[in-house]
């Protein structure tokens, strides 16, 4: 993947350089710092971040955005929520756009790049999403196979598993690493709403476009199946 300086990223987001400087050295983007001190900055995180800015609505946190997906995926979430927030879920659901959903729950993981020494190992122990899982999704989108990309399992932090799976931190892999902030129990397998929701957020036109496509589709389906 491309890497942008600091400079550029201001540039590309149309902010001062120091608060630029700011999302690389606090994490709010994936980052790495040369021995020189200057920092590189993953385009794709860039591109991620100009569209949340760019989308309205509010993000949601962690265990609603959860409960959204899940609701989209066909798994009742009351138990989930308060019955207030719960209610407030399904309103979204019936309110908001694709792109609105996948930005909104966006904030719900942390995702970090890295290379894995074994692709086929690494992949065997996450909960697959994106283009990996991407047959869980309606469309002719293929999965590819020679990637990474999961969930680590519950309770297992993003570091630790890639330390077990001798994978090494770099911006500009292409193995993906998505922290499991699922509440409850984790997310334990995967759902057809996270996949979309994380292709709809990729740079790949049609990785994003599939991933919207399917959203608009899940929330279609649940619309009609309290409609009869």
């Amino acid at each position: 993947m491309a890497e942008l300086t600091v400079a550029q990223l201001a540039e590309r987001l149309q902010i001062g350089a120091r608060y630029a400087r700011s999302l690389a050295e606090t994490g709010a983007l994936s980052a790495r710092q040369l021995p020189s001190g200057d920092w590189l900055v993953d385009s794709d995180a860039v591109a991620r971040y100009a569209l949340r800015r760019r989308t309205a609505g509010r993000r949601l946190d962690a265990d609603t955005a959860w409960a959204l997906l899940y609701e989209l995926s066909g798994i009742a979430a009351s138990a989930l929520l308060p019955p207030a927030t719960y209610a407030r879920v399904r309103k979204r659901i019936r309110t908001m756009t694709a792109e609105d959903i996948a930005v909104a729950v966006a904030d719900r993981t942390r995702q970090q790049r890295y290379r894995a020494a074994n692709g086929t190992k690494a992949q065997a122990g996450l909960i697959g999403t994106g283009r990996v899982a991407a047959d869980l999704i309606a469309g002719d989108l293929l999965p590819d196979a020679r990637r990474v990309a999961g969930y680590v399992p519950p309770g297992c932090s993003l570091e630790e598993y890639a330390r077990t799976h001798f994978m090494v931190a770099d911006p500009s892999g292409t193995d993906v690493l998505y922290e499991n902030t699922a509440p409850g129990r984790g997310y334990t397998e995967p759902l057809p709403a996270v996949v979309a929701a994380d292709l709809a957020l990729s740079t790949d036109t049609r990785e994003r476009s599939a991933g919207l496509d399917a959203l608009t589709g899940l929330k279609d389906a649940w619309l009609a199946s309290r409609t009869r």
